[in-house]
Protein backbone atom coordinates (compact mmCIF):
# COMPACT_ATOMS: atom_id res chain seq x y z
CA UNK A 1 0.00 0.00 0.00
CA UNK A 2 1.04 3.63 -0.84
CA UNK A 3 3.04 5.34 2.26
CA UNK A 4 0.61 7.91 2.35
CA UNK A 5 -2.63 6.05 3.10
CA UNK A 6 -4.12 6.19 6.45
CA UNK A 7 -5.74 2.77 8.04
CA UNK A 8 -8.77 3.30 10.49
CA UNK A 9 -11.13 0.86 11.93
CA UNK A 10 -15.10 2.06 10.80
CA UNK A 11 -17.94 0.79 13.39
CA UNK A 12 -20.21 2.38 10.72
CA UNK A 13 -20.43 4.22 7.58
CA UNK A 14 -18.23 7.42 7.04
CA UNK A 15 -19.20 10.76 6.72
CA UNK A 16 -18.64 12.10 2.88
CA UNK A 17 -15.89 13.62 2.81
CA UNK A 18 -15.48 17.10 1.48
CA UNK A 19 -14.09 15.92 -1.87
CA UNK A 20 -17.05 13.26 -1.95
CA UNK A 21 -19.50 16.00 -1.84
CA UNK A 22 -18.18 17.61 -5.08
CA UNK A 23 -17.66 14.29 -6.93
CA UNK A 24 -21.13 13.91 -6.08
CA UNK A 25 -22.35 17.79 -7.75
CA UNK A 26 -19.75 17.42 -10.29
CA UNK A 27 -21.49 13.62 -11.10
CA UNK A 28 -24.77 15.25 -11.26
CA UNK A 29 -24.15 17.98 -13.31
CA UNK A 30 -22.61 15.39 -15.77
CA UNK A 31 -26.09 13.10 -15.68
CA UNK A 32 -27.69 16.51 -16.66
CA UNK A 33 -25.53 16.63 -19.45
CA UNK A 34 -25.80 13.50 -20.89
CA UNK A 35 -29.21 12.19 -22.98
CA UNK A 36 -30.97 9.62 -20.91
CA UNK A 37 -32.66 7.48 -24.38
CA UNK A 38 -34.19 4.36 -24.41
CA UNK A 39 -34.75 2.41 -27.51
CA UNK A 40 -36.38 -0.73 -28.65
CA UNK A 41 -35.37 -0.77 -32.27
CA UNK A 42 -31.78 -0.63 -33.34
CA UNK A 43 -32.77 1.18 -36.70
CA UNK A 44 -33.58 4.13 -34.57
CA UNK A 45 -30.21 5.08 -33.04
CA UNK A 46 -27.82 7.37 -34.82
CA UNK A 47 -26.25 6.45 -38.03
CA UNK A 48 -23.01 7.44 -39.77
CA UNK A 49 -23.70 6.16 -42.99
CA UNK A 50 -27.06 8.14 -43.16
CA UNK A 51 -26.15 11.30 -41.30
CA UNK A 52 -25.38 14.27 -43.38
CA UNK A 53 -22.44 16.87 -43.81
CA UNK A 54 -22.18 20.45 -45.23
CA UNK A 55 -19.81 22.81 -45.42
CA UNK A 56 -20.97 25.87 -44.67
CA UNK A 57 -19.88 29.40 -46.59
CA UNK A 58 -17.31 27.62 -48.26
CA UNK A 59 -14.47 29.06 -49.75
CA UNK A 60 -12.03 28.52 -52.90
CA UNK A 61 -8.84 29.48 -50.60
CA UNK A 62 -8.18 29.24 -46.68
CA UNK A 63 -5.67 30.91 -44.82
CA UNK A 64 -3.50 29.80 -42.05
CA UNK A 65 -5.15 30.81 -39.02
CA UNK A 66 -8.65 30.65 -40.30
CA UNK A 67 -11.44 27.94 -39.56
CA UNK A 68 -13.67 25.86 -41.48
CA UNK A 69 -17.05 25.17 -40.26
CA UNK A 70 -19.12 22.06 -40.79
CA UNK A 71 -23.07 21.61 -40.45
CA UNK A 72 -23.39 17.76 -38.94
CA UNK A 73 -26.80 15.99 -39.38
CA UNK A 74 -27.56 13.16 -37.92
CA UNK A 75 -30.11 10.86 -39.12
CA UNK A 76 -30.89 7.20 -38.04
CA UNK A 77 -30.90 3.78 -39.92
CA UNK A 78 -34.19 4.74 -41.53
CA UNK A 79 -32.80 7.85 -42.97
CA UNK A 80 -34.89 9.98 -40.45
CA UNK A 81 -33.51 12.78 -38.55
CA UNK A 82 -32.68 12.61 -35.12
CA UNK A 83 -34.53 14.74 -32.82
CA UNK A 84 -31.71 15.05 -30.13
CA UNK A 85 -27.94 14.74 -29.66
CA UNK A 86 -25.18 13.42 -27.49
CA UNK A 87 -23.64 11.40 -29.83
CA UNK A 88 -19.92 10.62 -29.26
CA UNK A 89 -18.32 12.55 -31.55
CA UNK A 90 -14.41 12.42 -33.01
CA UNK A 91 -13.62 15.56 -35.11
CA UNK A 92 -9.54 16.39 -36.43
CA UNK A 93 -8.31 17.27 -39.72
CA UNK A 94 -4.76 15.83 -40.57
CA UNK A 95 -2.09 16.20 -43.41
CA UNK A 96 -0.20 12.51 -43.73
CA UNK A 97 2.38 14.29 -45.60
CA UNK A 98 3.22 17.06 -42.94
CA UNK A 99 2.88 14.76 -40.22
CA UNK A 100 0.17 17.05 -38.69
CA UNK A 101 -2.87 16.94 -36.95
CA UNK A 102 -5.17 19.07 -34.73
CA UNK A 103 -8.77 18.48 -32.88
CA UNK A 104 -11.65 19.90 -33.99
CA UNK A 105 -14.43 21.61 -31.72
CA UNK A 106 -18.02 19.87 -31.75
CA UNK A 107 -20.90 22.22 -30.34
CA UNK A 108 -23.78 19.92 -29.73
CA UNK A 109 -27.02 22.05 -30.30
CA UNK A 110 -29.24 19.14 -28.85
CA UNK A 111 -31.73 18.84 -31.54
CA UNK A 112 -29.76 16.38 -34.00
CA UNK A 113 -27.18 18.91 -35.32
CA UNK A 114 -23.61 19.29 -34.74
CA UNK A 115 -21.22 22.41 -35.51
CA UNK A 116 -17.82 21.12 -36.18
CA UNK A 117 -15.16 23.47 -36.20
CA UNK A 118 -12.15 22.34 -37.72
CA UNK A 119 -8.75 25.05 -37.37
CA UNK A 120 -6.29 25.37 -40.46
CA UNK A 121 -2.93 25.71 -39.27
CA UNK A 122 -0.42 24.83 -41.60
CA UNK A 123 -0.44 25.78 -45.63
CA UNK A 124 -1.29 23.15 -48.14
CA UNK A 125 -4.15 19.99 -47.98
CA UNK A 126 -5.85 19.22 -45.06
CA UNK A 127 -7.54 16.12 -44.33
CA UNK A 128 -11.07 15.85 -42.28
CA UNK A 129 -12.11 13.11 -40.30
CA UNK A 130 -15.35 12.77 -38.48
CA UNK A 131 -16.15 9.24 -36.60
CA UNK A 132 -18.91 8.24 -34.64
CA UNK A 133 -17.59 6.38 -32.00
CA UNK A 134 -20.53 5.77 -29.93
CA UNK A 135 -24.51 6.70 -30.61
CA UNK A 136 -26.07 8.68 -28.39
CA UNK A 137 -28.19 6.09 -27.35
CA UNK A 138 -24.65 4.04 -26.39
CA UNK A 139 -23.83 7.23 -24.05
CA UNK A 140 -26.74 7.13 -22.06
CA UNK A 141 -26.57 3.34 -21.80
CA UNK A 142 -22.78 3.07 -20.79
CA UNK A 143 -23.47 6.14 -18.06
CA UNK A 144 -26.20 4.44 -17.27
CA UNK A 145 -24.43 1.37 -16.22
CA UNK A 146 -20.96 3.26 -14.79
CA UNK A 147 -23.46 4.45 -12.36
CA UNK A 148 -25.16 1.81 -10.91
CA UNK A 149 -22.60 -0.12 -8.61
CA UNK A 150 -19.08 -1.63 -7.84
CA UNK A 151 -19.90 -5.04 -8.93
CA UNK A 152 -18.18 -5.40 -11.72
CA UNK A 153 -14.67 -6.07 -10.29
CA UNK A 154 -14.88 -8.15 -7.16
CA UNK A 155 -11.83 -7.22 -4.94
CA UNK A 156 -10.54 -9.63 -1.78
CA UNK A 157 -7.95 -8.49 0.88
CA UNK A 158 -5.23 -10.86 2.16
CA UNK A 159 -4.68 -10.31 5.84
CA UNK A 160 -1.43 -11.76 7.40
CA UNK A 161 -2.25 -14.00 10.50
CA UNK A 162 0.47 -15.87 12.19
CA UNK A 163 1.27 -18.54 9.08
CA UNK A 164 -2.30 -18.41 7.96
CA UNK A 165 -3.99 -15.97 5.52
CA UNK A 166 -7.19 -14.77 6.08
CA UNK A 167 -8.87 -13.57 3.41
CA UNK A 168 -11.80 -11.19 3.30
CA UNK A 169 -14.14 -9.00 1.07
CA UNK A 170 -12.58 -5.38 -0.01
CA UNK A 171 -14.09 -2.57 -2.25
CA UNK A 172 -14.86 1.02 -3.09
CA UNK A 173 -18.47 0.71 -1.91
CA UNK A 174 -19.18 -2.43 0.40
CA UNK A 175 -23.20 -2.76 1.76
CA UNK A 176 -22.27 -4.04 4.94
CA UNK A 177 -23.15 -3.13 8.20
CA UNK A 178 -19.84 -5.18 9.90
CA UNK A 179 -16.62 -3.56 11.33
CA UNK A 180 -14.24 -1.70 8.21
CA UNK A 181 -10.79 -1.10 7.66
CA UNK A 182 -10.79 2.51 5.81
CA UNK A 183 -7.53 2.72 3.72
CA UNK A 184 -7.75 7.01 2.92
CA UNK A 185 -5.48 8.32 0.58
CA UNK A 186 -4.55 12.14 1.80
CA UNK A 187 -3.85 13.65 -1.65
CA UNK A 188 -7.26 12.70 -3.40
CA UNK A 189 -9.21 11.91 -0.27
CA UNK A 190 -10.42 8.96 -1.76
CA UNK A 191 -11.17 5.70 0.21
CA UNK A 192 -11.17 2.22 0.11
CA UNK A 193 -12.87 -0.61 2.44
CA UNK A 194 -11.87 -4.09 3.94
CA UNK A 195 -14.38 -6.06 5.84
CA UNK A 196 -11.98 -5.97 9.27
CA UNK A 197 -11.13 -9.81 10.15
CA UNK A 198 -11.89 -10.73 13.58
CA UNK A 199 -9.15 -9.50 16.58
CA UNK A 200 -6.74 -8.69 13.28
CA UNK A 201 -5.41 -5.18 12.98
CA UNK A 202 -6.11 -3.20 9.62
CA UNK A 203 -2.33 -3.16 9.27
CA UNK A 204 -2.13 -6.35 8.58
CA UNK A 205 -3.45 -5.89 4.66
CA UNK A 206 -0.65 -7.68 2.98
CA UNK A 207 -2.38 -8.12 -0.24
CA UNK A 208 -4.86 -7.55 -2.68
CA UNK A 209 -6.67 -9.77 -5.35
CA UNK A 210 -9.56 -8.94 -8.06
CA UNK A 211 -11.22 -10.49 -10.64
CA UNK A 212 -14.09 -9.59 -13.29
CA UNK A 213 -17.45 -10.90 -11.95
CA UNK A 214 -20.28 -11.97 -14.83
CA UNK A 215 -22.81 -9.04 -13.79
CA UNK A 216 -23.77 -6.55 -16.78
CA UNK A 217 -25.49 -3.94 -16.22
CA UNK A 218 -26.32 -3.61 -20.22
CA UNK A 219 -29.65 -5.30 -21.34
CA UNK A 220 -29.14 -7.35 -24.72
CA UNK A 221 -30.35 -4.76 -26.91
CA UNK A 222 -28.22 -2.41 -25.35
CA UNK A 223 -25.06 -4.77 -25.92
CA UNK A 224 -25.72 -4.81 -29.60
CA UNK A 225 -24.86 -0.93 -29.73
CA UNK A 226 -20.90 -1.97 -29.30
CA UNK A 227 -20.66 -4.43 -31.92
Amino acid sequence: LPWNISKKLLNRASSPTETDLRMNEINKQLDQMIPHRRFSDMNTITSAAHSVVTILNPQKTYCIGDQLDILLEVKDHLGNSKKYGGDFLRARTFSQELKAGAKGRVTDFNNGTYLISFPLFWAGKASLSLLLIHPSEGVSALWRARSRGYDKVIFTGQFANGTSPVFTECGLALDTSTELCQYLDFRDQEAFYCVKPPQISCDALINMKTRNSRVSYLDNEEKMLFH
